[in-house]
């Protein structure tokens, strides 16, 4: 599996972690399933060939992989079942402070699953995503995407939940606010509307990514030393939390993981 990052262009990168694309390789035959972690960003897929399709907790969910979808933020690891033809995608990674306001959807309906654009009935965007899929490179996708984005260039975050989350710690488990100049019970309302899922649960996703991003750095790492760094009761709440997100315990992610992967970034087998 070939996954690339490539960079969003100078001033839209408040809107766009990054665009991504992935394609199957001749040595992705016998890696038919892959296992999607949670990373708290919100993801616009084309599938320019085959789709994949998503084992989603909800069968109606896993019925709407289809060509174009866009992932809310998701509890677990999912899997993915991988087509027999090649896979080659075009994915744009939001924000996920941005989507909601972008699209003006209730993020909460996402979550756990995903969502074809043009079942919210927005103007053109079958139109829209058609063209993104039929353009012929990844820059004239880039380029369809942030003309689209450029009602949103001068778009001031300062009142989004970047800053609010900013803010929040979660320390023994519990979430500890700081000076949000926002009352617990409305921040957990917007972080429902906004992003889809509590603040504690993106704490926790946003915490797991970053432990990910450590043991990738070094493999050697002991587990006591990653539970103390990051916050959590002992090891043994640290494996289970592991768990909770990747499916692996932590030895076993170790082993799993696709150095060149992100999105699809576990080899279930």
């Amino acid at each position: 599996m070939q996954f690339k990052k490539h960079k969003a262009s100078r001033g839209y990168e408040h809107l766009i972690a990054y665009f991504w694309t992935i394609k199957s390789s001749e040595y992705d035959k016998d890696n038919s399933s892959y296992r999607f972690v949670p990373d708290a960003y919100v993801d616009w897929v084309f599938h320019l060939e085959t789709p994949w399709q998503c084992d989603f907790p909800d069968i109606e969910s896993q019925s709407k992989t289809g060509k174009f979808h866009v992932f809310g933020q998701i509890k677990k690891h999912i899997n993915l079942t991988l087509p027999d033809g090649n896979l080659n995608v075009f994915g744009v990674k939001f924000h996920p402070w941005m989507a909601n306001e972008i699209w003006k959807v209730d993020m909460c309906y996402l979550t756990n699953g995903c969502l074809d654009l043009t079942d919210l009935g927005l103007p053109e965007m079958n139109v829209l995503q058609e063209r993104i899929c039929m353009a012929n490179s990844i820059d004239e996708r880039v380029q369809i995407v942030e003309t689209y984005l450029l009602p949103y260039l001068n778009y001031n975050d300062n009142k989004s939940l970047k800053y609010a989350f900013s803010s929040l710690t979660i320390e023994t488990n519990h979430l500890k606010t700081l000076d949000t100049g926002i009352g617990l019970r409305r921040l957990e309302q917007r972080f429902k509307n906004e992003i889809g899922i509590s603040p504690k649960l993106f704490l926790r996703t946003c915490r797991i990514n970053a432990v990910i991003d450590k043991m990738k750095e070094n493999t050697n790492q002991s587990l006591t030393q990653l539970a103390l760094e990051y916050h959590y009761y002992d090891q043994s709440h640290f494996i289970k939390d592991f768990k909770q997100f990747t499916g692996f315990s932590p030895s076993r992610f170790l082993k799993s993981i696709n150095p060149d992967g992100d999105i699809l970034n576990l080899r279930r087998n």
